[in-house]
């Protein structure tokens, strides 16, 4: 399809700026410095997130600086393309609208284009720059041209109580090499890319990073802001810089770079985030058969325990072993403990294990079933944390899945705890104590029974702490998880008493 031209004056785009809306980007421009001063991104897309039945973002907008800013630095003072007065031309086709923005440099002979073509349907941003006019060779000898780009304040989350301030941050991040790395605060020294090497900010749930079309080196700039510079090429007059503004989603990071699906589970290792992956392709098709991830969520608990069930029966055997010896030696341990002290209480207590034929460790035996099933859930845990269909879903009482689900607004704000009562937690925690209570071991003595109960009370409360402020996603996944094991737990108690009955 050919492009419409259509010319777009000062008062035609009323005033001083030009809006491009596409389905699911909102920029306007302003003509001075031909900049977004508002840059929101839409998923699914604009017209439903302006219904509500969708969610947006703004990486730039209110008070936040015009992104990007780009100067001209060189001999003599530089040339902050934000002071200069543009004029504005629309084109647009079946792909792309492009918005052209023409002004002349404060030198002779040079004038600047900077060109956006916004996709109709997709993340992407292109924006092109040339030097034009019979001076821009000389102009451009000796200077080069650097982009700052800035996170805006909307893309930083509200502070968050608890440990889940361990999940909302936004970062530095450089796509290169096949891997995602964060740029921490601390970094001053340049960082070379090369050609297609992506560098910006994401948060939890979003990004706003570009790419360049030659090499270039990142360094960290003023406030929240990176600095890209091209390599010098003293006949250069254009450069070019590709921008992915949208979702920490597969499918859209995919379809803009394949490079760009690093930034998903970034902070695991390699076969981690292919577990994590899996589980996300698993969540994914369970929300299509059942039609709600909350209802998919605990689906998910029931799927990763019937497939992990072999593996917790090794661990359920791992640890009756434990507690068979435990019972098998604790009489003797404790006579022991009550006659003797020090190094003497060592030394027998010693002696003990090896009349027994048992390693002095042998309780880390029972740590062998939960570490080989703990990869599964960092795996299951870090995909919820960073599933962005979760984000800002209700389900039942819980307004937004990728948050905690907030039942009750306190009367005032706890110290880690937050304003909110959580319900979730409570849940959890009486489901996980009622499979503690009813648990009845075959092996263990009274008091060992009671010491083990004990030990796991606290564990409860432990993860009672650690999960009290984490999404209701997750939250709702180990509560699902503490629901099927106490359901098999009763259903293993009726099965052996039903036994038993058959035998008398």
């Amino acid at each position: 399809m050919g492009a419409i031209v259509l010319p777009v004056s000062v008062d035609a785009a009323g005033g001083d700026s030009v809006r491009v809306t596409t389905n699911r980007l909102d920029l306007v421009f302003s003509l001075d410095g031909a900049s977004p001063v508002v840059w929101r991104a839409c998923h699914p897309s604009c017209a439903q997130a302006d219904m509500a039945s969708g969610t947006s973002v703004r990486f730039t907008g209110d008070d936040d600086p015009p992104q990007p800013r780009l100067y001209f630095r060189g001999p003599g003072q530089p040339v902050d393309l934000q002071r200069l007065r543009f004029t504005a031309d629309r084109t647009e086709d079946a792909r792309v609208r492009i918005v052209t923005f023409e002004s002349d440099l404060p030198v002779e002979g040079v004038r600047i284009s900077k060109a956006f073509e916004i996709s109709r349907e997709d993340y992407e941003v292109v924006l092109t720059v040339r030097l034009l006019g019979p001076n821009a060779t000389a102009f451009a000898a000796g200077r080069r041209l650097e982009l700052e780009l800035g996170a805006g304040r909307r893309l930083f989350p509200a502070p968050a109580a608890g440990f889940a301030a361990m999940l909302d941050r936004v970062s530095r991040v450089v796509v290169a090499g096949g891997v995602a790395r964060t740029v921490g605060d601390d970094r001053r020294d340049p960082m070379p890319l090369r050609a297609g090497d992506w560098v910006g900010f994401h948060s939890r749930f979003w990004a706003l990073v570009l790419h360049s079309d030659g090499a270039s080196a990142v360094e960290r700039g003023p406030g929240a802001s990176v600095v890209l510079s091209p390599a010098h090429e003293p006949e250069r007059l254009s450069w070019r810089y590709t921008f992915y503004s949208g979702p920490l989603e597969n499918r859209a990071l995919t379809h803009a770079s394949p490079e760009l699906e690093r930034m998903l589970f970034s902070g695991l290792w390699s076969w981690l985030r292919a577990l994590s992956f899996a589980l996300l392709f698993l969540l994914r098709g369970l929300t299509a058969v059942v039609g709600h991830p909350g209802v998919a969520i605990v689906a998910l608990a029931l799927s990763v325990k019937l497939l992990l069930l072999p593996l917790t029966t090794v661990a359920e055997r791992l640890q009756e072993q434990v507690n068979a010896t435990q019972a098998r030696l604790q009489p003797g341990i404790d006579a022991i403990k009550a006659a003797h002290r020090g190094e003497e209480r060592a030394r027998r207590t010693l002696a003990v294990y090896r009349a027994e034929g048992v390693h002095p460790l042998y309780t880390l035996k029972s740590l062998l079933g939960v570490l080989i099933q703990l990869p599964v859930f960092i795996a299951v845990f870090d995909m919820l944390a960073e599933d962005f269909d979760l984000h800002r879903v209700s389900f039942l009482w819980i307004p937004d899945l990728s948050r905690p689900d907030e039942l009750l607004r306190l009367p005032m704000c706890v110290p880690f705890f937050g304003c909110h009562l959580n319900l979730l937690p409570f849940l959890m925690s009486g489901i996980s104590l009622a499979a503690l209570w009813r648990f009845r071991s075959r092996v263990l003595t009274p008091t060992l029974a009671r010491r083990q109960r004990r030990n796991l009370a606290a564990m409860t409360l432990l993860f009672f702490l650690l999960f009290y402020t984490f999404p209701a996603g997750m939250v709702l996944y180990w509560t699902s998880t503490n629901a099927v094991q106490l359901a098999r737990q009763e259903l293993e108690g009726l099965s052996r008493r039903a036994r038993a009955r058959s035998r008398r």
